[in-house]
């Protein structure tokens, strides 16, 4: 049979159609096989009236362990809606504490007081104890109908409700089924939960069922309870083969993706969302296609090789770094752990490493973040040796560790004393090249000229800016040894991060004195009318085309923020002799503490400066498409749907049909994989290709930016500027996105972000203001942040808490 997701199906047969969930429970215990429902009875408000007594004395009777008491509500489990969660249940009820009881069922009936009727039930049932997972799984997924079996589940606690209750935060995890794919599976535990599940679809004759579960620690599977899905009228019911058909696509590239690749070090990969150019911080999950094609056409297709290869990076001829999957981005981390290396290391070293780091990442896939910190070795530092024993170990005999380090000291030497291509200063040369341009030109919407300034966004900015990012991460790493040879404090590190000024520091004082009146809005925008919350979004508002922009900036607290002076940090004497020994040791000729310090400071002020620039070029690059598109009658949403490519051969092709013909054919078919590929669910991280199918989501480790505890109420943020004030409030936004700068003008309380790495744009904003922050706190923490109104953050203790 097809899918009966998208299928004119009802919920039940007719006898399930309008019973309660005692009811339905008290039906289902005497037909299901593999299912087993906790013994219960239940008796009805108007019962419970007439003759409590009664109740009391029979719950006495029948029960022997803790009890729970629970909601059966007439208008509770209905076809149209749920009402999950509005009513009270109460757990770990002793039975024979006869006032106890009767105070929870009080309890209970008074959560009934909005909807009254005295045919609303209460259920007395057997409490499961020693449960080796809880949780709710939707038949399919409950926002787009996508044909996955969503298990949301707790196999820590070892109590019943901390999904349905939201209290099971650090224990409450994701996994997606596809529907068609469950012969894939090889947990024993959801293999026979799905067998449960599958004969429940049977009886009720629906595949789209919400149910309530436990396992006991024999994995038997108890139902707790089973309501209709009531979002199904909202769902796109074409979209279920079309995912079938996609995902088919995807474990067939993967085959083939997984094996060795002539010229390329390792024996096969890992592919993730987030290491290295992390695509998912800056275009999202499910880009559209102009964003996801702008961002391979000017940094992962050739210029993140071509920068490594200027810095003596070993480097995979010919290949692009990101490929799409289903149209979502994934980072080939072979090709990452490859460019890692010194170009001067021997071919049979270099693989044993990038096979040894690809596993490394395999058995520890939380650290998909933190590669260039804890999985792999990518540039010399002042713990190399301690380095090299945990994160290479025995991937390497003693002398090739010797090899390794010596290769490493030569490039890193080179890299960071400036007598290399590579140098900071030879980067920093294209970006003011850029710069200039960009003062000199004259404004234009011509699209001809889409050529020219894709050129110079790659040779003069993303290619230079690639550089210095790399120079930022060595930067940090090297700051991190200083921390290990006990140098450096931690919270040293954090006053040299916060003494750096970049151009973020020069945003936030201009915002404010835009406020003041203090400089002129043209002048500003000038300076800052091309950012963007969304620096690849074309739907995305630049900073001059935002009305609002600084009008929610009037308060005094921000504006003395602004103006205070920024300490620097110095090294006191003992620390700089230390510095220079270390330095001496290391064959560091006539480079000394201060010019380290230099470095390090010029490393974080000039990626933050080479973003601010190239971003100016995509940012013209992006008008002049929207221009483009008007010029067609299209829109902006319209455009946002076609990839550059197509774009550029438009430009370049005749073709029979007419402009606005070819952009908007292609524009239909581009919005309709964008809508497939929300509906997909992939992991963040592709193991092997089974992962195509079964789609665990695992608690992420959050990269926490100073060592302060706060808890503030929290503001959520999508892309424009709001009216809100966010003054000493928590700002939760999904990436890390320069766009977003303007809200340190808001003197924010904290920052969290969905993802992110230790070394992303928001991770070293926040180091500059003193901000504590949790960024790249991953899926499900962000969605249980999503539902509270207050965040608790205590990022000495890496701790962060959703609070209601």
């Amino acid at each position: 049979m097809e899918h009966s997701a998208f299928l004119e199906l009802n919920f039940y047969t007719n006898k399930y159609m309008n019973i309660t969930k005692a009811e339905m429970l008290s039906d289902l215990r005497e037909k299901v096989s593999i299912f087993e429902v906790p013994s219960f009875f239940y008796f009805s408000l108007f019962e419970f009236k007439q003759d409590p007594n009664k109740i009391l004395s029979r719950i006495d009777n029948e029960f022997h362990s803790t009890i729970v008491i629970r909601s059966s509500s007439i208008f509770e489990d209905g076809i149209s809606a749920s009402s999950a969660g509005e009513f009270e249940s109460i757990l770990n009820i002793n039975p024979k504490k006869q006032d106890d009881v009767k105070r929870s069922i009080q309890t209970v009936i008074e959560s009934y007081k909005h909807k009254e009727s005295d045919n609303n039930q209460i259920i007395i049932q057997e409490m499961l104890e020693n449960t080796s997972m809880s949780g709710v799984i939707f038949t399919h997924d409950l926002n787009s109908g996508a044909p996955y079996f969503v298990i949301n589940y707790d196999d820590e606690s070892g109590s019943t409700d901390t999904v349905t209750s939201g209290s099971g935060e650090y224990s409450n995890r994701t996994l997606y089924i596809h529907r068609a794919s469950q012969k894939k599976l090889k947990s024993e535990r959801f293999i026979r939960l799905l067998d449960a599940v599958n004969e429940l679809e049977v009886i009720l004759k629906s595949e789209f069922l919400d149910i309530e579960f436990a396992l006991d620690i024999n994995l038997k599977p108890y139902l707790l309870q089973v309501r209709p899905i009531t979002t199904k009228p909202n769902w796109n019911r074409s979209i279920a083969k079309k995912i079938d058909l996609s995902l088919v696509g995807v474990e067939s590239f993967l085959k083939e993706r997984f094996k060795s690749i002539e010229n390329i070090y390792g024996d096969t990969t890992i592919l993730g969302q987030m290491p290295d150019w992390n695509p998912v911080e800056m275009i999202g999950r499910s880009p559209r296609l102009l964003a996801s094609s702008l961002y391979k056409e000017i940094i992962t297709d050739s210029p993140w090789r071509v920068a490594r290869e200027i810095m003596g990076y070993s480097t995979p001829v010919g290949q692009p770094l990101m490929i799409m999957l289903a149209e979502q981005p994934y980072i080939d981390t072979r090709l990452s752990f490859h460019s890692y290396l010194p170009k001067n290391l021997s071919p049979s070293i270099s693989k044993k490493l990038v096979n040894h780091w690809v596993e490394s990442l395999s058995k520890s896939p939380e650290l998909h973040d933190k590669v260039e910190f804890d999985v792999a070795i990518t540039a010399y530092c002042f713990d190399i040796d301690n380095k090299i024993e945990q994160l290479i170990g025995n991937a390497l005999s003693l002398e090739e560790k010797d090899e390794f380090k010596k290769v490493h000291l030569e490039q890193t030497r080179s890299l960071i004393i400036g007598n290399s291509a590579g140098s900071i200063d030879m980067a920093m040369i294209k970006i003011n090249k850029l710069n200039d341009i960009q003062n000199n030109q004259t404004s234009n919407d011509d699209i001809s000229l889409i050529f020219e300034k894709l050129d110079n966004c790659i040779h003069l900015g993303t290619v230079p800016f690639s550089i210095l990012a790399r120079h930022g991460f060595i930067a940090q790493i090297i700051l991190k040894s200083l921390k290990a040879k006990k140098i450096l404090s931690n919270d040293e590190i954090n006053d040299i991060q916060s003494s750096v000024q970049t151009v973020a520091s020069e945003l936030v004082k201009d915002m404010n004195d835009l406020q003041t009146g203090d400089i002129d809005n043209k002048v500003f925008m000038k300076k800052y009318g091309h950012l963007r919350p969304g620096t690849y979004d074309i739907m995305s508002s630049r900073y001059d085309q935002m009305g609002n922009l600084g009008s929610n900036t009037n308060n005094s607290a921000a504006v003395q923020n602004a103006n205070q002076e920024i300490s620097s940090f110095k090294l006191s004497k003992l620390q700089k002799d230390q510095i220079n020994n270390l330095l001496n040791e290391n064959d560091f000729q006539d480079f000394y503490a201060d010019d380290l310090f230099k470095y390090i400071n010029d490393a974080t002020v000039g990626r933050e400066y080479g973003k601010f620039i190239f971003t100016k070029t995509l940012s013209e690059i992006l008008e002049l498409i929207a221009s483009f598109a008007t010029k067609n009658n299209l829109s902006r949403e319209e455009i946002s749907h076609v990839p550059l490519n197509k774009i550029l051969e438009i430009l370049k092709t005749s073709n029979n049909k007419s402009i606005e013909d070819n952009l908007r054919k292609i524009s239909i078919e581009g919005a309709g994989k964008n809508e497939v590929s929300i509906a997909t669910r992939l992991p963040q991280l592709l193991i092997d290709d089974s992962g195509v199918f079964i789609v665990p989501f695992q608690v992420s480790h959050p990269n926490f930016i100073t060592t302060k505890k706060i808890t503030a109420p929290c503001v959520f943020l999508k892309s424009d500027i709001d009216e809100l004030s966010l003054e000493n409030k928590v700002v939760v936004i999904e990436g890390a996105d320069p766009g977003f700068d303007w809200i340190f003008s808001q003197n924010i309380a904290g920052l969290v972000t969905k993802y992110g790495g230790a070394n992303s744009h928001m991770a070293i904003r926040c180091a500059e203001f003193g901000i504590p922050a949790a960024i790249g706190c991953g899926e499900q923490r962000y969605d249980a942040i999503y539902s509270g109104s207050k965040v608790h953050l205590d990022c000495a203790a890496g701790l962060i808490m959703p609070m209601h």
